[in-house]
């Protein structure tokens, strides 16, 4: 935290305070400040974005570890306070959104933001799917997945199930038009889930072009040996930079990068018996062409989760401090 200029977000819930956590102000939160201060700053908007996550936060930071939600600034204000005992007055600002009553997910992560709506491309770090909605997706023989609460998902109320019986695999189709030309190797696409086993081989993703050429990215399972006992089962998030899907090895035919029209994951269990996966939720993200204008301005990892429930409302502020 700096010295003079410090900041922590506020949770609140049917109007009380329920939680608050101290920031980590970026260098991209530094400059915004500064370019804001010399009024060069691209838009005075913002927007706090919630996230999964759970990587310490440090100043080099450029977005949340997974985002899953993510809401305009709707009150700005100033705050001035002078203490009766000593005379002397804090500086801050707050900002303040509203995350609505239809939104529910785990909070482990929080951010503020420049809101990018001014001067994004087609090529910034945006979500693919929830995994909610399961009657988007479907089987070669129109089938929809299932919906499961077990496990406790971060991400909505529901996992969207995946089994596959030994050596076989499970694959469902979306419909989703996604123009990847301009998503360089070191991007990367993040895929969070639950590992229900231990004969899951890999989890499989497929980006289709209209002549039904793919690439294909692989997200291999967890074993124990990689762990102390079965701790290889439970929750993951994993980045995999896009290297591997244009040049995993798997890639069918020659697919058009800008015409992707359909996706599709599966997985595919080993030899040793059947496995189930528990999608929750997959995004691509820019992880090299960012503007720095558009950089995010602070992260704070929160001590303890706090959950976001269906049906009701949370008011987030963010408090800026300024010690002058």
């Amino acid at each position: 935290m700096d010295s003079n200029i410090y900041g922590e977000y506020v949770f609140y819930e049917d109007g009380k305070e329920i939680a608050r956590s101290k920031n980590i102000l970026t260098k991209f939160g530094k400059r915004y400040i500064t370019e804001y201060l010399a009024g060069q700053a691209v838009t005075t908007a913002k927007d706090i974005a919630l996230g999964i996550g759970s990587t310490p936060a440090t100043v080099n930071d450029t977005q949340l570890n997974f985002e899953f939600y993510r809401s305009q600034v709707n009150i700005t204000s100033v705050d001035i306070q002078t203490s009766q005992t000593t005379g002397q007055s804090t500086y801050g600002v707050v900002y303040k959104t509203t995350i609505p009553v239809d939104v529910s997910g785990i909070i482990n992560e929080i951010g503020l933001f420049p809101n990018i709506t001014i001067g994004t491309t087609d090529f910034a770090s945006r979500s693919i799917s929830s995994f909610e909605d399961n009657q988007s997706w479907v089987d070669s023989s129109g089938n929809y997945p299932s919906l499961v609460t077990v496990s406790s998902p971060k991400i909505g109320p529901y996992y969207m199930s995946m089994g596959a019986s030994s050596s076989q695999t499970k694959e469902y189709f979306y419909d989703f038009n996604l123009d990847i030309s301009g998503y360089s190797a070191n991007d990367s696409m993040t895929l969070a889930y639950y590992q229900s086993d231990l004969n899951l081989d890999y989890i499989f993703l497929r980006a289709y072009d209209s002549n039904n050429n793919y690439y294909e990215i692989r997200y291999p399972g967890e074993t124990s040996t990689q762990y102390t006992g079965d701790s290889a089962i439970g929750y993951k998030v994993k980045p995999l930079k896009l290297s591997n899907l244009y040049t995993s090895g798997f890639t069918s035919g020659t697919p058009d990068k800008s015409s992707i029209v359909k996706i599709s994951i599966g997985v595919k269990a080993k030899s040793s018996g059947a496995t189930t996966a528990l999608l929750d939720g997959l995004r691509i993200n820019d992880e090299d062409s960012f503007r720095t204008d558009y950089g995010m301005i602070s992260r704070s990892v929160l001590t303890d989760v706090i959950t976001k429930t269906l049906g009701k409302q949370m008011d987030i502020e963010y408090r800026l401090g300024l010690g002058f």
